[in-house]
């Protein structure tokens, strides 16, 4: 146990806790930051495949699947700053020496590189005074009527070592389950943590992932093509890629939030096409060239293993030198709702392994969305949460680390000594 007392001990070194850390020890609180991994910010290295999606153009209800939580944040920080969330977020990268690039409604910072916001966040915290402390576990927490001990094992030269930090307040950034090869925690330390401070919260599972289906999918692996995928009541035209035994793409990860094993997922490969306009071509087309090979007709609209594959599922033959002659009207609709109502079933969601942030965590009813303080009066005051650690998530977009940037903001400008 070390004698010396911080104002604010927040376990994980993420984009939520490092802006935490910056803006706590900017007003004059002494701010240590624990982290299992060797350096911090190890998973945003891997954040938009290596090149950081900060923010977003485009702001949807669903955004974050309709979480009023997160629009009571975003209200808060308005209040605060009297920016909106995006505005908000390129505003302070900028301040940190971090210019931005807006690509197709997806900003990045303009190096396009990870390592520029992750180096941007660590020098700012060091610069600001933050202790930082690698390769350091908490695995559980206790506390007296003042403090909060931190019961950490360290790994110094390869030798574990075990240290009580003590704290007035802690800050809970975690982060979620995904991708543990990247840095992320392990459901062990969660229930360790949460449970020693008797925080209530959502068993984590995957989220932004890929789709096992039952059906063989195996001659259509590699395909990529645009789709609309609808879940229920829910539905989103994007990339589709398909694998032997999966579906993946940013519509899938979007819609997985959505999906279970058994549900039913409706694929609609003309998403901008109304039927009356795909005869009219057939027809147009027939007319020409009646010799024409139906699945050469198809390849117009849809990839060629696409189009052998929908005519063997609509036809039940193998052989596709069918030509636009051996079809009617009535085939060629028919064909059409095959291609745009093509439904498979969910075998499974992929795991943590595959996924990019994890649906769960500390449940919002008892988080402060102006101070992201935990209120609940089991777990006492002087206990935040923010980011991923928080039960929040947004699509792929960057709507989770703007999430992120922006709860670490509010806990750091509101914690007082």
């Amino acid at each position: 146990m070390t004698d010396k007392i911080y104002d604010i001990c927040i376990i994980g070194a993420g984009p939520s806790g490092l802006v935490a850390a910056i803006e706590s020890s900017r007003r004059g609180l002494s701010c240590v930051v624990v982290d299992k991994n060797k350096k911090p910010g190890m998973k945003l290295y891997a954040t938009g495949n290596g090149r950081c999606n900060i923010t977003n153009d485009t702001w949807e209800e669903d955004s974050y699947y309709d979480n009023a939580f997160v629009d009571r944040v975003f209200d808060s920080i308005y209040s605060r700053t009297g920016m909106r969330q995006r505005s908000f977020v390129l505003d302070y990268f900028a301040r940190l020496g971090v210019r931005s690039v807006n690509k197709k409604g997806y900003f990045y910072p303009a190096s396009l590189q990870a390592s520029t916001v992750v180096w941007a966040l660590v020098d700012a915290a060091k610069e600001s005074g933050v202790e930082l402390i690698s390769r350091c576990i908490c695995t559980d927490i206790t506390r007296d009527t003042e403090l909060f001990y931190i019961n950490s094992s360290i790994s110094r030269e390869g030798v574990e070592d075990s240290i009580i930090i003590k704290s007035r307040n802690i800050i809970i950034a975690t982060g979620g389950l995904s991708q543990e090869r990247l840095g992320a925690t392990n459901e062990k330390l969660v229930d360790s943590l949460f449970s020693s401070l008797r925080i209530p919260y959502r068993r984590y599972e995957s989220g932004l992932c890929p789709v096992k289906i039952s059906e063989d999918l195996s001659v259509l692996a590699g395909v990529r093509t645009t789709a609309r995928i609808s879940v229920a009541k829910h539905s989103e035209i994007g990339e589709v890629q398909i694998n032997e035994d999966s579906i993946s793409g940013i519509v899938t990860y979007n819609m997985s939030y959505y999906m279970s094993e058994g549900q039913k997922i409706i694929i609609n490969l003309l998403p901008r096409i109304s039927e009356d306009e795909f005869v009219a071509d057939f027809n147009e087309i027939k007319t020409v060239f009646p010799d024409k090979r139906l699945d050469l007709f198809l390849n117009g609209f849809i990839n060629d293993k696409l189009a052998a594959y929908m005519i063997h599922r609509f036809y039940g033959i193998s052989d596709i030198r069918l030509t636009l002659k051996d079809v009617t009207e009535t085939g060629i609709r028919g064909l059409y709702q095959e291609l745009t109502e093509w439904t498979v079933s969910v075998l499974s969601k992929c795991g943590f392994d595959h996924s990019q942030a994890s649906i769960g965590g500390i449940v919002t009813d008892i988080i402060d969305p102006y101070s992201m303080q935990l209120s609940d009066r089991t777990i006492g005051e002087g206990v935040y949460a923010v980011g991923e650690a928080t039960d929040v998530i947004g699509k792929c977009g960057g709507y989770n680390l703007t999430y992120a940037f922006i709860t670490g903001y509010l806990a750091g400008t509101y914690i007082e000594k």
